[in-house]
């Protein structure tokens, strides 16, 4: 997935700020869902098999880290 495919997504999140839309994704043997919170105007990644929520501020911050992400699966199956 490309950064510009990762920032579309960010921004239909936005968009639909006041609707609840997660995105599920696969990252090698993890498994994370993205969502936009309304209330406390963050992006938030939750890794689905510990728990763990990361917060971001901006559209930037969180593409960023999604690409990272996507990139290192796709440099080891590669």
């Amino acid at each position: 997935m490309t950064i510009i495919k990762i920032k579309e997504m960010l921004e239909t999140l936005l968009r639909y700020e006041d609707s609840e839309i997660t995105h599920t994704f696969c990252s090698g043997n993890h498994t994370f869902s993205l969502s936009y919170s309304k209330e406390l105007q963050t992006f938030q990644l939750k890794n689905v098999e510990t728990g763990h929520i990361e917060h971001f501020p901006d559209l930037e911050t969180t593409s960023v880290a999604l690409y990272r992400i996507i990139s290192i699966v796709e440099e080891v199956t590669d």
